[in-house]
């Protein structure tokens, strides 16, 4: 078992490198592959950088070149639903692009029966025993995570919503689901909360980003301990 973890900006994804024993960097496509151990499984974490494609990149990477068997994404993202406060946690059971038309991925590559990629079962129900261990300090939800390439107005909001029901938006989820999917790769996503994903969402994600991709990174850390076990 070798795990990949994976995080779009150094907040999202330093704080869980620094804990990586037997550390070595490796360096493919212009970014950084730690390898080592924690808590006794091997991980390979990358800091992927923001947008679809950079996670896209860093994903297959994490595939081809360092074997691994499951991929976690973690970091931050905007809140859709109104129960979501800041700081806390969503684990998909569900995720899709919010900007591709859904025909795009049913009716070509790679043929989907829907526009959603639904994580593997059991990274799920450890996820959501994980979250039930962390709370009340680290409030987790189950739900559906959409993704797209920018920061999402007051319009766009409602008009997501309204379409997809979702509890929150990020830029990376969706592509990293989408290469974990075709190479048939068990992956799970955790997000927790930075803003509201409206017209103050960049300067709430500044203010909040480190609070919550700590979140994040424990509900990550919680994973692998089990997978550990």
């Amino acid at each position: 078992m070798r795990i990949g973890i994976i995080g779009p900006t150094e907040k999202e994804i330093q704080p869980f490198i620094d804990k990586i024993k037997d550390k070595k960097l490796c360096e493919k496509a212009m970014l950084k592959f730690y390898t080592g151990t924690y808590e006794g499984s091997e991980v390979v974490a990358v800091l992927c950088g923001v947008c679809k494609v950079n996670a896209a990149i860093a994903t297959q990477i994490l595939i081809d070149n360092f074997g691994v068997t499951q991929v976690i994404l973690t970091g931050v993202a905007g809140a859709l639903n109104k129960k979501l406060k800041i700081g806390d946690t969503v684990i998909s059971n569900e995720v899709a692009y919010h900007d591709v038309k859904g025909g795009i991925l049913t009716e070509y590559h790679p043929w989907m029966e829907d526009i959603y990629f639904r994580p593997d079962a059991n990274l799920l129900s450890l996820c959501e025993e994980v979250g039930k261990e962390l709370e009340p300090q680290n409030k987790c939800y189950i739900g559906r995570i959409i993704t797209g390439e920018a920061f999402i107005t007051h319009n766009e909001r409602e008009d997501l919503i309204e379409r997809f029901n979702p509890l929150c938006v990020d830029m990376e989820s969706a592509s990293v689901a989408h290469s974990c999917y075709v190479n048939k790769i068990p992956f799970i996503v955790i997000r927790s909360m930075s803003d509201n994903a409206d017209e103050n969402g960049s300067e709430s994600f500044k203010s909040n980003v480190e609070l919550a991709a700590l979140n994040s990174i424990k509900v990550a850390e919680g994973l692998i301990r089990k997978l550990s076990s």
